[in-house]
């Protein structure tokens, strides 16, 4: 059996699971700070698909990792280039999606909190990749 250290308290996990702390900070987050629709959005039956099939579409790799840092990375979570709350019409849109890390998500979502210019030229940069063949 293959195992991993979880990053987060260190525990000696399984390599396909998730820890138990991992699950018990989302529940949190979704209870105490999620906006109650897009966490709708999140738990749905549609979403779940939608990301298996942008898993897929891209091997199940990073594609910021992959096309800017020139790595192969194991992407973790499907991400929404103009965010839920931006544009709730674009929750299930495919070509809005894009295959990332933990690491490049959080990245990412650091350009977006420092000004509308740097979070727009990063949703370009995203979009580019895309484009340029990442995840089709």
């Amino acid at each position: 059996m293959l195992t991993k250290i979880c990053g987060r308290c260190g525990r000696k996990i399984k390599i396909n699971e998730q820890c138990e702390c991992q699950k018990q900070r989302h529940k949190e987050y979704d209870r105490h700070s999620r906006n109650k629709e897009s966490a709708a959005i999140y738990h749905s039956k549609m979403w779940k698909l939608l990301s298996d099939d942008c898993k897929r579409k891209c091997n199940g790799l990073d594609l910021y990792a992959l096309h800017i840092k020139h790595k192969l990375v194991k992407g973790t979570l499907s991400h929404h280039i103009i965010e839920i709350t931006e544009d709730n019409n674009r929750a299930y849109d495919q070509s809005n999606l894009i295959y990332l890390s933990d690491k490049s998500h959080a990245e990412i979502h650091e350009a977006y909190k420092k000004s509308e210019m740097s979070k727009g030229k990063m949703q370009g940069i995203l979009f580019d990749i895309l484009k340029a063949g990442g995840g089709t």
